[in-house]
């Protein structure tokens, strides 16, 4: 049995032996330095990686970097008396990598940017940097001008310090790989990766998609991660490592759409479960979202995008203004956005959705596909280091979006319908380091997140009427203090070690504006969590078949003020038998709790309505006996009242092999993962996407197609006084009706609950190659998802539904390949993307829905300095992205949910869209 005093106990006794240890073992390993300040080394390993391993351990200097970097490279010998910044510069000369200063005093490991030395050396000096030799490639493109040699490095999936844990699945996109995407928003990058699902909350689906209740909450037109297909609120998404306030009218996802990509740096994508180190939402997987904070200079960019068939345009301008100075920097960015509505009279290739007597849509001019978006974004991000041990950092975000839709909604009389909603989000982080010895430091941060919703909606035509207006805050503060420490040295290496405790606050409030509050929930979070990495295998005693071998344990236990307590531990391990190959495996547990629209739920309500009402509005269908002729039929929607966390297990596996041969680098990457999410919050899935009205007449036919309770036919008075005890507001009573004596049916069908589970089986693969030729450095590689199964199961005594490869669901292979080529001041990409084919639904009479491929380009040229003075630190880019206008798969249209004839999970209505951008540097 879990006790949680004795979990608390342990942890807070691992955090003193941490700081115990840590000061006593400050100097282990590391050599003395002279007064000089160099130091005598001894590096006799062949291996760069094991050189590096020595250098840290000889000069006292954490040493970060990724086996898969050095993996096949040679290290030269290094004895004798050196400062170690020149020791350094010579095991990495000639190896194309180079040595970047990081948190804590930690050095970093990267490859090599070939900047001009003029625009580097002033920022190097400035940090009190010794200058490192920076070697000639004249065939790699330059990097963008201003940009420092220094960075502040934050590692996803992990809470240690100086080293990350290659057990996990980690994916990390730079800012080249996002700028050379193609792309204008950080929403349509992440709808790139194969890994990410199209559907849930987005807005190509503003009413959200037919069985998923918390997508249709989505009526601030934003979007969110959703890795693997388990809903916008099983991945969590972080700003620089923090979390932001959520959003929607129930509070259940992070907006992706409110991060401008301008101020972007990386996103670091991690597939595995990650509770043991974040807490909640982590199931399956983290976004991170790093921000520019090191930069030099002055840069401004404007890009501007339309479509090649309809009205759609897009604006996009960004400033970013940087200074360093010897203990510290500030960086500022500006973006403003301005997209355009795309209407289904701009797309004639997509089918007109009907209405419910069957009728086309008439106006497809008020039919938008994509609304209309206007953005204001600022960034400011300051590091200073206050002393010798101490630095501390600020950050700021500011975004502000306005968002405009019109629809025809789907009724016997067609009415065009309005809708806009503003969304302002604010984000303040604080961040300090300080480091008690060269093998011990604490960290603290500190992050405020709010984001407010104005949501309005009207009927335009053909009457006019007033619009109702909802309004939404969503409140988040936390924080986090954490002590890093190297424990012991092990035969294999170091015994790294991370305990920490986190406290955070979340408000949430959903108003109709003059009518009150419909959502109002606020929760107390606190959480102590550890981590340690025990190398057993390393360069010091390695054998035949065993190079490394590593356990990465971490768990973390959080409390929450509404529901209680979770606890959620995480192993790994990596073992590598030769240079080069690695294994690795996980498993982990994870949960998501309810979002606090849903436990802050002000509206379980109940309709009571004759049942040929209902009939009539399905078309004048008959009932599905004839005792139900004449009887009354009851309706209940909401949450209920106790709601418990959303909990998984994951099983990762994986396979990763990287090479180096001359010229050419090669690295393959596969991942098999295995997901159980349980306990889902949800209303009750209807086969084949029935209108949730229609389950009575389903549940009649198949007792058994529905979790006890969700259809009561016939119920006794016992069960009409118990419903009506449970709701928070009168019944409501409509047409004829005015009492609960001719009830017959009751649908709770709508009512959302912890009964669904999920299980997704999947491989992934990743293969990049590149090679330098005569005619500049060729990059060619392919991102792939394969789904083996997707299955869906309403409740325990249900049976399990296999939805992959059906209409709004995911599809089971996905791929996105890229060849490029850099020669000088010249970049160009080419992407191919890949979705399979699959049905509408598991039905004999199902339609098939066709593959869909596409092909982006991107082309950019940088001016040099030396070669254009006119046109100095100047970049031109082009892209098209869906170069071919390929249309999407022709499917079913839903028109109750505002869908046209194709798939918002699987495609996009967009077309080709050809933008230019022209960015200068200063």
């Amino acid at each position: 049995m879990f006790n949680k005093a004795v979990f608390k106990t342990r942890l807070f006794s691992a955090a003193a032996s941490t700081i115990i240890l840590s000061a006593g073992m400050g100097g282990v390993h590391a050599e003395t330095p002279t007064p000089s300040g160099e130091v005598a080394f001894s590096i006799d390993a062949p291996m760069l990686g094991d050189a590096l391993r020595a250098f840290g351990a000889q000069s006292g200097t954490p040493i970060l970097f990724s086996e898969a970097l050095v993996a096949g490279r040679a290290a030269p010998r290094v004895n004798g008396t050196f400062a170690p910044t020149d020791a350094l510069d010579r095991l990495l000369q000639g190896s194309g990598l180079e040595a970047v200063k990081g948190q804590g005093g930690a050095v970093i490991i990267r490859k090599r940017t070939a900047v001009p030395e003029a625009a580097v050396a002033p920022a190097r000096l400035a940090r009190g940097q010794a200058p490192a030799e920076i070697l000639p490639d004249t065939s790699r493109a330059e990097a963008e001008p201003g940009t420092l040699r220094v960075d502040t490095v934050t590692v996803t999936g992990t809470s240690l310090r100086g080293i990350a844990p290659e057990s996990s699945p980690l994916q990390i996109y730079s800012r080249e790989d996002i700028l050379g995407s193609g792309v204008t928003t950080t929403e349509q990058f992440i709808r790139t990766l194969p890994q990410n699902f199209g559907g849930g909350s987005t807005e190509l689906a503003p009413s959200g998609l037919p069985g998923d209740s918390n997508s249709q909450f989505n009526n601030v037109f934003g979007s969110g991660a959703n890795l693997r297909g388990l809903g916008s609120g099983g991945t969590l998404t972080l700003l620089n490592g923090n979390r932001l306030a959520p959003t929607s009218e129930i509070g259940d996802f992070v907006d992706l759409s409110m991060i401008p990509l301008s101020a972007l740096e990386r996103v670091d994508v991690l597939t595995d479960g990650a509770s043991s180190i974040y807490g909640g939402d982590a199931v399956a997987g983290v976004m991170n979202f790093v921000l520019r904070d090191d930069f030099e200079g002055a840069e401004t960019a404007v890009r501007y995008g339309a479509v090649t068939e309809g009205s759609l345009e897009e604006y996009r301008l960004s400033q970013t203004l940087g200074k360093a100075w010897q203990s510290g920097n500030v960086i500022a960015t500006y973006e403003y956005f301005d997209r355009g509505n795309l209407t289904l009279s701009d797309r004639p290739d997509i089918p007109v959705p009907t209405l419910t007597d069957g009728a086309p849509i008439v106006d497809t001019g008020a039919f938008d596909l994509l609304p209309q978006q206007t953005r204001q974004s600022g960034l400011v991000s300051l590091t200073q280091e206050v002393g010798p041990n101490l630095g501390i950092s600020v950050s700021g975000l500011y975004s502000k979006r306005e968002a405009e839709s019109r629809s025809v909604y789907a009724s016997n009389t067609s009415s065009i319908l309005g809708f806009d909603a503003t969304s302002e989000l604010q984000s303040l982080s604080l961040g300090a380091d300080y480091t008690l010895s060269p093998r011990c430091a604490v960290t603290f941060n500190s992050t405020y997140s709010r984001i407010h919703n104005t949501e309005s909606a009207q009927t335009l035509a053909p009457v006019p009427y007033e619009p109702s207006r909802k309004v939404t805050r969503s409140k988040l503060w936390s924080a986090d203090l954490r002590l890093n420490g190297d424990l012991w040295d092990l035969p294999g290496g170091t015994v790294k070690s991370a305990v920490g405790t986190h406290v955070r606050r979340e408000t949430f409030i959903n108003e109709q504006v003059g009518e009150g509050a419909e959502r109002d929930g606020d929760r107390d979070v606190t959480a102590i969590y550890g981590e340690v990495l025990v190398p057993l295998v390393g360069p010091r005693n390695a054998r035949p078949g065993i190079q490394r071998l590593e356990i990465n344990l971490s768990g973390r236990l959080d409390d929450y003020s509404d529901f209680g307590t979770s606890v959620n531990p995480k192993i790994g391990a990596l073992w590598s038998p030769v240079e080069g190959l690695t294994g690795r495996a996980t498993y982990s547990e994870s949960f998501a709790p309810p979002p606090l629209g849903r436990t802050g739920d002000l509206n379980r309500v109940a309709l009571v309505v004759p049942y040929s009402y209902i009939l009539d509005l399905l078309g004048g269908i008959a009932p599905p006996d004839p005792s139900l002729e004449g009887v009354d039929y009851l309706q209940t929607a909401g949450t209920v009242a106790d709601l418990d966390p959303e909990t998984s297990r994951t099983y990762t596996a994986g396979i990763d092999y990287v090479a180096h041969r001359g010229r050419h680098d090669w690295s393959v990457r596969t991942t098999y993962y295995d997901i159980a999410f349980e306990g889902r919050l949800g209303a009750t899935p209807i086969p084949q996407n029935l209108p949730s009205v229609l389950a009575p007449n389903v549940a009649f036919n198949d007792p058994d197609a529905f979790p006890e309770g969700t259809v009561i036919f016939f119920p006794s008075q016992e069960d009409l006084n118990a419903l009506v005890a449970t709701l928070s507001q009168p019944v409501i009573y409509l047409d004829s009706v005015s009492s609960l004596d001719n009830v017959a049916i009751i649908n709770n069908a709508d009512v959302v609950r912890n009964l669904a589970s999920t299980r997704t089986r999947g491989l992934d693969i990743q293969f990049d190659y590149g090679v330098e030729t005569a005619w500049g450095d060729v990059q060619a590689g392919l991102n792939a998802n394969y789904i083996l199964d997707f299955t869906q199961q309403a409740s325990p005594t249900t049976p399990e539904v296999a939805t992959l490869n059906t209409y709004l669901n995911p599809v089971d292979l996905q791929m996105r390949g890229h060849l490029g080529l850099s020669r000088g001041g010249f970049t160009g990409n080419l992407f191919v993307n890949y979705t399979d084919s699959y049905e509408t639904d598991e039905t004999d009479t199902a339609v098939p829905i066709s593959a869909w491929t596409t092909v982006d380009l991107s082309l950019s040229y940088r001016f040099g300095l030396q070669r254009s003075p006119g046109l100095d630190q100047t970049t031109l880019s082009l892209s098209a992205t869906n170069l071919l206008n390929e249309a999407p798969p022709v499917t079913p249209s839903v028109g109750s949910s505002r869908i046209a004839g194709f798939d918002p999970a699987n495609a996009s209505p967009l077309g080709r869209f050809i933008a230019v951008e022209i960015r200068k540097a200063f």
